[in-house]
This record gives C-alpha cells, structure tokens and sequence, in this order.
C-alpha cells in the first residue's frame, strides 16, 4: 500500500472511529435526559430526545457508507477488517439504542402530569443503571480496554434482575384503577430500557472482539426476566 493510500486510509478509520464516539456520546446524553424526563414530566425535554434521534441515524449511514468505500477501495485485511465488520455492528446497536430512547421520549408526551411520580422512580433507577453500563461501554471503545468491555458484558444480568422486579410492582399497580395508564406507558418504558441495556452488552462484546481479536464464549447470564 502506498504512503499516499495508507494516509487516506487511516483517515477513514479515525473517521469511522470519530462517529463512533459522537453515537456513544449522543446515546449518552439523550438517556440521561430521557431519565429526567420521565421523572420530571418533561415534555419539552422528550421533544429535544425525539428530535436528536435523527443525528443518530445520519451517523449510522455515514458509518456504513464510510466502511463499504474503505473495504472497497483499501482493500483491508486482519485487524483492520475487524474493525470495519464490527463498526457496522456497533453503529446498528447504538442507533437501536437512540429508537428506544426516542419511544421513552414519545412515552413521556403520553403520561399525565396529575399521575403519582413515585412509581416513575424505579424507572428513573433502571434507567440510571443502563445509562452507567453505556458510559463503561463507550469507555472501553475509546480507551480499547478488553477488561471494561467483558464487564459490561457480563454484568447486564443486573439490569434484567431489576427489569424483572420493576415488572412485577408495575403489573400490581395496575390493579389499581387510577394507575392504569402510568402502569401501561411505565410498562413500556422500563422494556425499552431493558432493550438498551441488552444492545450495549452486544456493543461491548463487538469492543472486545475488536481488542483481542476473540469472540466471549460463554453464553452471556440472564435474569429472570
């Protein structure tokens, strides 16, 4: 490879890497704000969500045009090749990410205000913990450590376990006549979180992969939900 087409293609790589970081981050911030939200009723904050949605989806066609042009044009082999099939993957979990945090954003346009805000704290709890597991995983992208990314990994059985507890005290609540439509769209809420906290185990497996070159065998643990 000449010095003029290698210069080129390790311009395409930082680039994909770059938009990488910018979805991590974008997923970041929009499910820290999605928490606020739904706690606080926010309706002008889940408009902000449902429209930053769509920064997301102009990253991930940038991504998958950038990778397609590099392994056309460059010719890529090992590692590097590595690196371009999992960034298809990883840009694909994080823009199914930002859809999830979009439906919390559409979700909390739907609940009335005058509906009891403790039974969105559990959520905001469930919440708080995905959002912790992004930030490790977006961590162990950028600082390519092998050993954030397989905790990560591994450590999704938590929220499964709290996904399943909240899913319980939410079908009770619905028992009740006046918390019918919370428990409903709260319902909802906590699946889409469960959903994202399912998506950043399967990005930071890619992450690990990309690391070590090595695929994690053992089958990742579930809880009971």
């Amino acid at each position: 490879m000449s010095e003029h087409i290698s210069s080129q293609f390790e311009n395409d790589i930082l680039q994909i890497n770059v938009n990488l970081t910018k979805m991590g981050g974008i997923c970041e911030d929009n499910l820290k704000k999605a928490i606020k939200a739904i706690t606080k009723n926010d309706s002008e904050l889940a408009e902000y969500i449902i429209k930053k949605d769509e920064e997301l989806n102009a990253l991930e066609s940038e991504i998958d045009d950038l990778v397609i042009k590099t392994i056309a044009l460059r010719q890529p082999v090992a590692d590097d090749l590595r690196l371009l099939f999992a960034a298809i993957k990883i840009s694909s979990a994080f823009e199914r990410i930002g859809d999830l945090i979009k439906n919390i954003g559409k979700r909390t346009l739907l609940i009335s205000e005058e509906q009891p805000i403790k039974l969105r704290q559990p959520i905001a709890e469930l919440g708080k913990r995905v959002h912790s597991q992004l930030t490790k995983a977006v961590n162990s992208y950028t600082d390519q450590d092998k050993k954030l990314a397989k905790q990560v990994w591994s450590e999704d059985v938590h929220i499964d376990k709290m996904y399943a507890e909240i899913t319980k005290d939410l079908v009770v609540s619905l028992r009740k006549k006046k918390h019918i439509e919370v428990g409903s769209h709260l319902l909802f809420v906590a699946k889409n979180l469960e959903r994202a906290g399912d998506y950043t185990a399967d990005i930071s497996e890619m992450i690990y992969y990309v690391i070590t070159g090595d695929h994690i065998i053992k089958e990742r643990p579930k809880g009971d939900s």
